[in-house]
């Protein structure tokens, strides 16, 4: 019964509280309802007048600081602010907009402000005499939002979020600014416009820099040289040696090498010797580019021997992309890294899968192209043999006109003459035409082949090419780009029957491929369908291959199915399968197979196990073919010195064994103060930068007696890798492609003085050949001023911020720099060359603050000096203009 109670008494209890807090909480919301019906906070008429009824009170005193505000993706600028003693933050539009890149105009009066935001149409203007902001048809009363003072006009920081669009947002303690817009703001988008043109100008091998430096010519000057030896033991059949040296040198204004390879097996013939003079200047109208000696020619007539002549072209050398691109897919080793150079710039790197696959998506340029592979090892080793590439494509500007000659001898020991003239013209942005003819002594029918072709391109997906040789063949070409990536090319040739100037007897060749990248989470590779057909009298020979190449993190592989038949006889395939896993401890395992599917047996397997060094590599190989019941066995090692690059290695077959050492290296003379550059890769061909740093302090460019060199620790160089030499301040930059330009760039705060700033900030050079280039750098030390600016109010001086000070030559109206003073008046300024000035304040602010200045200039000189001249008391007295 005492329990009934307790439970009638906790329940009554339990309602009153409940029915306590509903009525609490109905006279808050009655309260809130009641106070909002008499302060609306904005009222909008149809006529898009908004009005602000804020109830803000007026900012009584105030702090004047610098602020930091930071934009994503475009940095950050100091900015000076207004903290109220009521918490509000006034930031300075002018400064602002103008940071912002936004149009801002200021009136007559010094009392409104006048542009447009986002675009042309959306205008805005400032009144500050009426409290009114405008923007495009909307207004804005903002009576306790705008603040004059000192002349520079101020906004109460979120009202630029209601007005404009742009949030700041304010922390105290960092004293930073994170700003944020609704729209593009014009900074954001000069900047990303900036990048598009610098990624075009990169593309078209265009430069920007503000200091050129070009060719110098000389009539001789030596410079390098290439040196190689090796020597193969066969112990059941002797010795074999080789030895070659190369000398690189400037020759008649151009460029000079040659080359001899000596082999103590072969008696020695003409072949052995390689000489060229190549002279490039891509400023002449008529001929930009000659060459001398053994040439290389793209030709109809198959020719195996040397050519000995010279080629004359107007096309230049500099890559300008057109639209479009094509394939190029080879072997070579796993996991190298292949280069591709277009006109001896280097465009594009790959690295190759476990079985030495790769592939470039080549870029389509204007005019006559070159195009090169270089190959690299793992650890840094590379061939010296430079693969030159046919080029299927030629595209030139509308309304330009290109050509070629080239005539020679052939050291096919018969002594045939050579000659070819073909031209290209750009007809519209669609087709280009050309033709031409070449000739060969030897051949039939007075040797003369009139050849044409023509390349249409009606988008940038698909490309045609078409080509007659007369007498010899027909060939059309087609590259169509399925999707972005995915590439379709069928190639077909029609041979004229009987011809005898290529060593192609089949009547007809038809080729097909698909080509098809991918990527997929973290797994990349590619897919390869190849198939062609050589069309005789009696039968027709195919071949097809599929392949499939995928890498994940350290995992790579690759699969291949080849298949050959004739005609309608049955097929012969096989499957090759390569695996690769690259350890964390520098161990990298690679296994491969041959499979016979036709026979259905294996053919052969190999395992290959390589540890790598900082400097090199150790491995080791067998591999064991089944058919011929043989294996073979190798062990290798490669060291990478400064001066050279050497290997060694042992092998061992069923029936033989042998060994094998080899080692190669280059020097580069002419680097200053006696230095050789030695290397373990080819110099000859290649030049170099030599960058003098220096004090100048009579400011006229050149290293004069007195003036001493600065010591450089950073220099950035696009496709080059500076030198810092403990024992000298010179800055050397070798292995350098030839006639090719590099942009240098220095940064002022790489200096120890704080004094010094760099005359010229980059360097666009172009490249001497097989020779150091020297550049000197002047570094200017610059002068400083100090001072203050007061505000005289009842004889007293207290300091003002944020007045204007120009700085000009003495005798002339130019503004060299200007500064502005701090919130305590303190002005300061860093940067001045040695002269004599005059430092003046902004008559147009003292006009709108209504301020006299005493004195109106003070005039000062900064001395030459290493370290740097100071010149402080740059003092000024405001006051009221009382007239």
């Amino acid at each position: 019964m005492l329990k009934d109670k307790y439970c009638v008494v906790y329940s009554r209890f339990m309602r009153l509280i409940v029915m306590s807090s509903f009525s609490f909480v109905a006279k808050i919301l009655f309260l809130l309802v009641f106070l909002s019906s008499f302060t609306p906070y904005e009222k909008k008429s149809e006529s898009n007048f908004v009005i602000d009824k804020s109830t803000d009170p007026d900012p009584v005193s105030y702090d004047l600081f610098p602020v930091n505000v930071i934009i994503d993706g475009v940095g950050s600028f100091d900015l000076d602010v207004l903290y109220t003693d009521s918490n509000l933050l006034y930031i300075n539009i002018e400064d602002l907009f103008r940071a912002l890149k936004i149009p801002c105009t200021t009136g007559l009066k010094g009392i409104d402000l006048d542009g447009f935001i986002g675009n042309e149409q959306q205008s805005y203007s400032i009144d500050f005499a009426k409290g009114l902001v405008k923007v495009g048809e909307r207004t804005f009363s903002a009576p306790n939002k705008l603040l004059k003072e000192s002349g520079s006009l101020y906004m109460e920081s979120s009202y630029f979020a209601k007005a404009f669009g742009i949030t700041l947002d304010f922390n105290y303690r960092s004293l930073t600014i994170k700003l944020k817009a609704d729209f593009e703001l014009p900074i954001v988008k000069q900047i990303r416009l900036e990048k598009i043109r610098s990624n075009i100008s990169k593309v078209k091998g265009e430069i920007v820099a503000d200091t050129l430096i070009s060719r110098d010519y000389h009539l001789f000057k030596f410079g390098t040289l290439d040196w190689s030896a090796s020597s193969f033991q066969n112990w059941k059949g002797g010795t074999n040696n080789a030895f070659g040296l190369s000398l690189g040198t400037e020759l008649l204004y151009g460029e000079a090498n040659i080359s001899v390879n000596y082999f103590d097996r072969y008696k020695f013939d003409n072949r052995q010797l390689q000489y060229q003079w190549r002279w490039i200047d891509n400023d002449k109208t008529f001929i930009k580019q000659a060459q001398v000696g053994k040439i290389s020619v793209s030709t109809i007539s198959f020719i195996n021997a040397p050519l000995v002549g010279a080629s004359i072209r107007n096309s230049p050398t500099t890559v300008r992309k057109a639209q479009g691109s094509y394939v190029i897919d080879e072997i070579t080793e796993a996991n190298w890294t292949v280069e591709l150079y277009i006109n001896n710039v280097l465009v594009d790197f790959t690295t190759a899968d476990a079985s030495g696959s790769f592939t470039f998506k080549v870029p389509i340029v204007y005019g006559f192209t070159t195009v090169k592979l270089r190959y690299y090892g793992p650890t840094g080793e590379e061939r010296t043999e430079e693969r030159e590439m046919n080029v299927p494509y030629t595209v030139v500007a509308p309304n330009e006109f290109e050509y070629g000659l080239s005539a020679g001898v052939v050291q096919d020991g018969d002594g045939s003459l050579f000659g070819k003239w073909d031209f290209n013209y750009g007809v519209n942005r669609i087709l280009t035409v050309g033709g031409g003819v070449e000739y060969l002594s030897s051949l039939a029918n007075n040797g003369l082949i009139p050849f044409a072709k023509a390349t249409v391109q009606p988008f940038s997906k698909l490309i045609l090419n078409g080509e007659y040789a007369h007498g010899v063949r027909t060939k059309g070409l087609l590259n169509y780009y399925i999707t972005k990536d995915i590439l379709l090319e069928l190639d077909y040739a029609k041979y004229a029957e009987g011809q005898k100037v290529t060593l192609f007897n089949a009547s007809e060749e038809r080729e097909a491929k698909l080509s098809m990248p991918f990527h997929y989470k973290k797994v990349n590779g590619y897919f390869r369908l190849d198939y062609s057909q050589l069309v005789y009298d009696t039968f027709n020979y195919n071949y097809s291959n599929l392949m499939f190449s995928a890498s994940y993190k350290q995992f790579n592989a690759n699969a291949s199915t080849q298949i050959n038949w004739v005609s309608e006889k049955d097929p012969f395939i096989t499957n090759d399968l390569v695996l690769g896993y690259r350890f964390r401890n520098n161990y990298v395992i690679r296994s491969s197979a041959r499979y016979n599917a036709t026979d259905s047996a294996l053919i052969s397997f190999s395992t290959e196990l390589e540890k790598r060094i900082a400097k090199g590599y150790f491995s080791a190989s067998l591999q064991r073919n089944l058919q011929s019941n043989d294996f073979y066995l190798n062990v290798g090692c490669k060291y990478d010195f400064s001066f050279a690059r050497a290997t060694v290695s042992g092998s061992q077959s069923k029936l033989n064994s042998g060994t094998s050492i080899s080692a190669r290296g280059s020097l580069a003379f002419g680097g200053g103060n006696g230095y050789i550059h030695s290397n373990n890769n080819s110099s000859v061909g290649k030049g170099g930068i030599l960058l003098y740093p220096f004090l100048d302090l009579n400011n006229n460019g050149i290293l004069d007696k007195g003036e001493h060199m600065v010591k450089l620790t950073t220099a950035r160089i696009s496709g080059g890798r500076a030198i810092f030499n403990e024992k000298d301040s010179i800055v050397r930059i070798p292995n350098l492609n030839s006639f090719t330009s590099y942009l240098i760039e220095f940064n002022d705060n790489d200096l120890d003085n704080i004094a010094w700033r760099f005359k010229h900030k980059t360097y666009k050079v172009l490249v001497d050949p097989n020779q150091f280039k020297r550049i000197d750098v002047p570094i200017l030390s610059m002068g400083e001023i100090s001072g203050m600016a007061y505000m005289e109010k009842e004889n007293e001086l207290k300091g003002i911020g944020r007045i204007l000070i120009k700085i000009y030559e003495k005798n002339s109206d130019k503004v060299v720099a200007e500064t502005l003073s701090e919130y305590d008046g303190y002005i300061y300024k860093l940067g001045l060359k040695p002269g004599e000035y005059r430092a003046c304040v902004d008559l147009e602010q003292l006009s709108n603050l209504n301020f006299i200045a005493e004195p109106s200039c003070r005039y000062f000189t900064i001395k030459a000096s290493e370290e740097g001249d100071i010149v402080d008391g740059i003092d000024f007295i405001l006051k009221k203009n009382k007239e």
